[in-house]
């Protein structure tokens, strides 16, 4: 007889798959064939069958009728057969491993490991095959889906996840970079926590050409260890990370793969990296070291001069002998100050700077983009973020991949280079972001878009060069500042700007910030005071603004209800100013609570609402229903009485449970428009609606007549949307007594809204 575990429970005979009964009989059998050959105690067996219900007076009795009935079902001719014994304590099942699958798996595991650590690529990936090929599915899948939940069947799952890193590491070594990226891709994407798999992925991206993408991963999985874990990646991991950011050739192929033993690859279950114990000379050149397709870059002629952030060695003025070092990211520099650099190039030297460096991710959002398209979003933020710098007095010589670097300067009479560098790292922030409050992480106008951004202040080295030289007139800069930037940006979290400590000293006076744990960790930026008739950020559409904000005021001097429709063609106009409200009522004086939704053009009609009673309670995507009700219950409770909660709590407990009832849709909309009239009358309310054309007429009915539910309460309902809504609805808005309606016409577009355009609203004329 043959026992599967990995997947359904199977027992296959001389006639075929053999009947095993009810669940109590098959989950006892399981569980004396997970501790094959090990005796189980029967208080044990009674807890692996009655996993989640207490375990009954008769229970005794039930596991001696299933052993028995398993023994006759099992029994048969032949001279392999199983033999399940009473041995006290309990019971034990007898049986060949060649006969269960999963003892053949963990054999073959074991077996492509040894091969593994011999170098022995083919023996490794066959027996690592063989043994991944015996999963059908979750180990006892049918067990599993009917409740059962033991710590065995966790373990066998991340038994299988390990043989299925040792896979792909041997992929990797065998140089199958290409055909494992879209399995490393989807093993990521579902076990976002396993920094031996994201390694593998950071390792295959790097050796495909794909740099960005591959520090991309690194900071997904440092946001979910930091953020749900409060712990930074292993060592391992960020080693790997830097060795990236220096191009690091000992990242690329190994050679030919001998059979002998040799020492393990690498500490860490990384193939490729090269241990901590090996000086790895850093790679020069634009792109990954030599692979294949690719050749090592020529050491450069004397007196050469690389384009920006190259990486190769610069030529530049020595004192007694000091290098200066040439690394993209990491450029300590030492000279005695400017002079000629051969080949008519000049070296300013060493002065007084601040550097900003800005690293833009993409997230598993942008998985299914073009690799074009890609490339142009990177291009768009980093020339938005290039003209942010020039605004604040700065420059900004080069990118490389989704990584920008900013030069600021001291100037005669002037020290405030650091102020500047900060005012330009929150403006390239806030320019594709918008904050809840003050101190809150903002949120990414880009779904999937993040921004770190990190400032350091001291001597810089700066080089540069004529015009028609290969740099293109812009410096090349090195020097302490760039290496403590780089050190700061690495733990940054999306969305923060992160100081050194000198230019922490240098902005006292303008710049409100935290500090961050641990020794030389720097600040955290909060705020920064506007200078002096500084003028503030520029949006045409700044009228339109003032009239809506305008509103609000009115809407919470009279604590009554006013609604507000922005019509137009274009869907980035609308979105976009919708989106600088936001920013406004976030930066004002007084905030109020502003709640989103935009209706999908197909899917679920209530997901507007129901995402903005999840936003008013706290919940997010991933919180457990148990909490989930308890913060919806204490909101409920919060702005309604005893009586109105009750009666509130049930229909909007469905309109978040994930499935809902069609017929009870107005009924589940009566509730919510009820709860937030309510929370308006407890506190002023701003609801934002985006491509509200796309409701159908019972959303539409909610909208308008939650104005007229609380007469007495300062809520403004903003409604953005295509003008079709007035053709399906002439008479929009036409019985509320405070409403205005604003009609866009199309303006110049900035660089924001040509990202937005050209990548991820094509077709701006569509609803």
């Amino acid at each position: 007889m043959e026992f599967r575990l990995l997947g359904p429970l199977e027992v296959e005979g001389a006639a075929g798959l053999v009947p095993l009964g009810g669940t109590r009989q098959r989950a006892a059998l399981a569980y004396l064939l997970l501790h094959t050959g090990e005796v189980v105690p029967t208080r044990r067996l009674l807890s692996a069958m009655w996993p989640a219900d207490p375990v009954p007076g008769t229970a005794r009795k039930i596991l001696q009728n299933a052993i028995w009935r398993l023994r006759r079902t099992l029994a048969g001719p032949g001279q392999a057969q199983p033999r399940l014994l009473t041995q006290a304590p309990g019971y034990v099942m007898r049986v060949e491993p060649e006969r269960v699958d999963l003892m053949r798996f963990e054999r073959l595991a074991d077996r492509g490991r040894a091969a593994l650590r011999n170098r022995d690529a083919a023996g490794a990936r066959s027996a690592l095959r063989e043994a991944l090929g015996l999963w059908r599915g979750p180990a006892l899948a049918d067990l599993a889906e009917s409740g059962t939940d033991w710590p065995e069947l966790a373990a066998l799952e991340q038994k299988r996840l390990d043989v299925m890193e040792d896979c792909s590491e041997v992929e990797l070594l065998c140089g199958h970079h290409q055909s494992v990226l879209s399995d490393l891709h989807a093993f990521v994407r579902a076990e976002p926590l396993r920094e031996r798999a994201s390694g593998q992925l950071m390792l295959a991206l790097y050796r495909c050409g794909r740099q960005a993408d591959a520090l991309n991963v690194y900071a997904r999985i440092r946001a979910a260890l930091v953020e749900g874990l409060g712990l930074e990646p292993g060592r391992e991991l960020q080693r790997l990370q830097q060795a990236i950011l220096a191009q690091d050739p000992g990242l690329d192929l190994p050679g030919p793969v001998p059979r002998e033993p040799e020492p393990p690859l690498f500490p860490a279950p990384l193939a490729g990296l090269p241990s901590a114990g090996t000086a790895a000379a850093p790679a020069h050149g634009g792109g990954p070291g030599p692979g294949p397709g690719r050749e090592a870059p020529a050491a450069p002629a004397p007196g050469a001069v690389p384009a920006p952030w190259s990486g190769a060695a610069i030529p530049a003025p020595r004192s007694a002998g000091s290098p200066v070092s040439g690394s993209p990211v990491s450029g300590a520099a030492r000279g005695p100050g400017a002079d000629a650099v051969p080949g008519g190039h000049r070296a300013d030297g060493c002065r007084a700077a601040s550097v900003l460096m800005v690293r833009f991710c993409l997230g598993p959002e942008f998985d299914d983009l073009a690799a074009g398209d890609i490339d142009r979003v990177l291009d768009t933020v980093c020339e938005l973020a290039r003209e942010e710098i020039r605004k604040a007095g700065g420059c900004a010589p080069s990118s490389i991949g989704s990584s920008l670097i900013g030069l600021f300067e001291e100037e005669a009479g002037r020290e405030d280079h650091a102020q500047r560098a900060v005012r330009a790292a929150l403006a390239v922030r806030d320019s594709l972001s918008v904050s809840a409050s003050p101190l809150a992480p903002p949120t990414m106008v880009i779904k999937g878009l993040s921004v770190h951004a990190a400032v350091a202040t001291g001597t810089a080295f700066v080089c540069r060069w004529p015009p028609a030289a290969p740099g293109g007139g812009e410096p090349w800069i090195g020097g302490e500042p760039v290496d403590v930037c780089e050190a700061l940006l690495c733990p940054a979290p999306p969305g923060e700007v992160h100081i050194c400590d000198e230019t922490r000293r240098r902005t006292r006076e303008t710049v409100t910030c935290g500090r961050l744990s641990g020794p030389g960790a720097g600040w955290r930026v909060h705020t920064v005071r506007p200078a002096a008739g500084e003028p503030g950020r520029r949006f045409e559409r700044e009228p339109d603004l003032d009239l809506m904000t305008g509103f609000l005021g009115r809407a919470r001097q009279l604590s009554t209800p006013h609604l507000i429709t922005v019509l137009g063609p274009s869907v980035m106009d609308r979105s976009r100013l919708l989106m600088e409200f936001h920013r406004r009522l976030a930066q004002a004086p007084d905030p109020v609570r502003v709640l989103n939704g935009s209706v999908a053009e197909a899917g679920d009609a209530l997901s507007a609402p129901a995402g903005m009673l999840a936003a008013y309670c706290g919940l997010a995507r991933d919180t457990d229903s148990r909490t989930a009700e308890r913060c919806l219950a204490h909101a409920v409770r919060t702005v309604a009485d005893a009586a109105d909660a009750a009666e509130l709590l049930p229909p909007l407990r469905s309109l978040l449970a994930p499935v809902r009832s069609g017929g009870e849709r107005r009924l589940l909309l009566a509730a919510w428009r009820r709860f937030m009239a309510l929370a308006a009358l407890r506190a002023p309310l701003v609801l934002v609606w985006d491509a509200l054309h796309r409701a159908d007429d019972a959303l539409l009915d909610t909208v308008e007549q939650l104005c007229a539910d609380c007469p007495d309460a300062p809520l403004l309902v903003v409604v953005g949307a295509h003008n079709d809504l007035l053709t399906g609805r002439p008479g929009w808005a036409a019985g509320l007594q405070h409403a205005m309606t604003l009609r866009l016409t199309p303006l110049t577009e900035d660089t924001l809204d040509h990202l937005l355009r050209s990548v991820f609203l094509p077709d701006t004329d569509a609803a």
